[in-house]
């Protein structure tokens, strides 16, 4: 009886001390290779392959400072540890990126050259990150990289998404852009105003954005891109000579036009130019997957260098009903490159503005479609050896981009739009990521499948396995 209880026990000290010495293999092996793996739904802690593939390419120095104290952390604690690890994966993804954690009570000189050169006001907040380039110095402050509710009675946050990785790789990206870029805004015949949200969006996307009135005063020197909008009367002659200067000296423009009731011959001078004409006929959709709501048109996406990103990340664009029908100029000169970007359905067709008709239902009258509701133009002419390029951008709506109408989407209008400046001055597209949605805010669907296989698996599963287990272990200690 001692030699059995003596070879249990010895067999029994032995396994505890190989299970001690594997423990420790185990560890020291998992700290050679630091392998961790990002559990959460949304991947709060991992880079999105948008981010990974842009920093790839980079190829300029980038160094991100986390400004925190040591041992803080944000009044969220999830914040810091989400920060902090993308950090981490930034400085994996890139040899070009630098990481740094700076203390604001003994690094306070550098904390205010920060502010200083990043044009920041009052000092810099507690886990921002700074985003240094040859360019200069960008501040995320933390209130930048979350979207959050507050309960104004209880004071209780909650976060409804987190930012982080968006907003460090935009601003990455438009650091290794350059200058900002200035686009002005064409007024002086009537032109309507645009939405404050759009101009902030074209602004957080380095842009700056102006307005000149162009009946009353010259294009300014420093304009790289003109938003030429539909006016509500026609153009003066000096008004059309000043945009027609601008874009035969290698100028770039996006318009945004639409039906006019008045006659414009000035503006389709400047149209002629490029090969295009605003005719009076209004298209009218008919396909059911190109229409939203019955009074709106979900264009099919042609490819393009400014569509590329947008068709990958399934970005769907979207404009009101009757836009009016841009034609193409069956003479044109040869120098011009003319490229669809949205395109109608085959079902569409166009009718014009004089029909008298009863309803919306196709007529003999009618022009058959499909029809380009958004172009791209290339001009490219050679003077004395030298290529001189134009670049230019129309859509047939001038509402599209109204905040209203581009929530519908998803910001696809606003994106298409941003594209659309990156290739005019044939710069990278625009990089998109999205936010990702804390754990828990995602409403978790089980369907009655799911139900009752969970339900047999705790009211029988679970007690069988406990019951096997129980008598495996009852009948080796009765032959023991």
């Amino acid at each position: 009886m001692l030699d059995k209880r003596f070879r249990y026990g010895t067999f029994s000290t032995v396994m505890m001390l190989l299970a001690i010495v594997l423990f420790v293999l185990v560890n020291l092996v998992a700290g050679e290779f630091n392998y961790t793996r990002d559990l959460t739904a949304e991947q709060l802690f991992t880079l999105s392959e948008q981010s990974r593939d842009f920093l790839a390419e980079l190829d300029e120095d980038v160094t991100l400072t986390l400004i925190a104290g040591a041992g803080k952390e944000f009044v969220i604690a999830d914040v810091s540890r989400i920060t902090r690890q993308l950090l981490e994966e930034y400085a994996d993804a890139s040899p070009r990126i630098r990481i740094e954690t700076r203390d604001p009570m003994l690094n306070p000189a550098l904390i205010h050259r920060f502010a200083a050169e990043a044009g920041v006001e009052g000092g810099i907040p507690d886990f921002s990150v700074v985003v240094e380039s040859g360019t200069g110095v960008r501040v995320i402050e933390p209130q930048e990289m979350i979207d959050y509710e507050q309960n104004w009675f209880t004071g209780a946050v909650n976060i409804t998404g987190y930012n982080i990785e968006r907003e460090i790789t935009r601003t990455i990206h438009r650091a290794v852009q350059g200058a900002d870029a200035i686009i002005y805004y064409v007024t002086g015949s009537g032109e309507a105003s645009l939405a404050p949200e759009f101009i902030t969006f074209l602004e957080n996307e380095n842009y700056v954005f102006r307005e000149v009135n162009l009946v009353l005063y010259e294009i300014p020197d420093d304009a790289d891109i003109l938003f030429i909008p539909m006016p509500q009367r026609d153009w003066t002659e000096i008004k059309a000579q000043r945009i027609s200067d601008f874009l035969q000296n290698e100028g770039r423009a996006f318009f945004a036009l639409d039906y006019a009731d008045a006659l414009t011959p000035n503006l389709a001078g400047v149209l002629d130019a490029y090969g295009l004409a605003l005719s009076d006929n209004l298209i009218i959709e008919e396909s059911p997957q190109n229409i939203f709501a019955q009074y709106f048109i979900i264009p099919n996406v042609a490819q393009h260098e400014i569509t590329e990103n947008l068709r990958a990340q399934n970005f769907a664009n979207i404009m009101t009903f009757f836009p009016v029908e841009m034609q193409i100029n069956g003479v044109r000169r040869t120098t011009l490159d003319i490229a669809p970007l949205w395109i109608t359905s085959q079902s569409a067709f166009a009718r014009s503005i004089d029909t008298e008709a009863e309803s919306l239902a196709r007529i003999p009258s009618d022009i058959a479609g499909p029809f380009p509701l958004a172009l791209a133009v290339t001009d490219r002419i050679f003077t004395q050896g030298e290529e001189f390029i134009t670049r230019l951008v129309f859509v047939n709506s001038t509402n599209f981009i109204s905040p209203q109408l581009n929530a519908y989407i998803g910001e696809g209008n606003w994106q298409f739009v941003l594209n659309s400046m990156r290739w005019l001055q044939d710069t990278p597209t625009s990089i998109y990521i999205p936010g990702k949605t804390p754990p828990g805010q995602m409403p978790l669907l089980i369907t009655d499948g799911a139900t009752r296989v969970i339900g047999g698996v705790a009211m029988g599963g679970l007690p069988l396995i406990c019951i096997a287990i129980g008598a495996v272990i009852w009948l080796r200690r009765r032959n023991a």
